[in-house]
């Protein structure tokens, strides 16, 4: 028992070790590309964003590149997210054997608007 708590806290360390290591070596890799910018004189700054509500992707970017881009990832996220979701519902309702009846639903309900 003693050296399988001990074997979880050596992982729990290297997990932060790791953490830190990758911050640390996004930061490193945002700072020397400024510097080679600044030197080379570049001033064009390239971005997108995906705003995801329910099963609808907007997609915002700053030129054609970036947002066809975020664009093609934001569909293959929601087509793999519909998937997950029928598969994983799927599952449930074979283990459960079947859904719950309307009528069994519908008291829930009542009797949670009663409170």
């Amino acid at each position: 028992m003693a050296s399988f708590m001990l074997l979880a806290l050596i992982l729990l360390a290297l997990s932060f070790l790791l953490i830190l290591v990758g911050v640390m070596l996004i930061f490193l890799s945002a700072l020397r590309k400024s510097v080679k910018e600044r030197e080379e004189g570049e001033e064009g700054v390239r971005g997108g964003a995906v705003v995801v509500i329910g099963p609808l992707p907007i997609v915002i970017g700053t030129d054609r590149e970036v947002t066809k881009a975020l664009m093609i990832l934001a569909i293959a996220l929601t087509v793999a997210a519909i998937i997950l979701f029928i598969v994983f519902n799927l599952g449930f309702l074979r283990a459960a054997g079947k859904p719950p009846a309307l009528s069994t639903v519908k008291t829930d309900i009542s009797l949670a608007l009663r409170y």
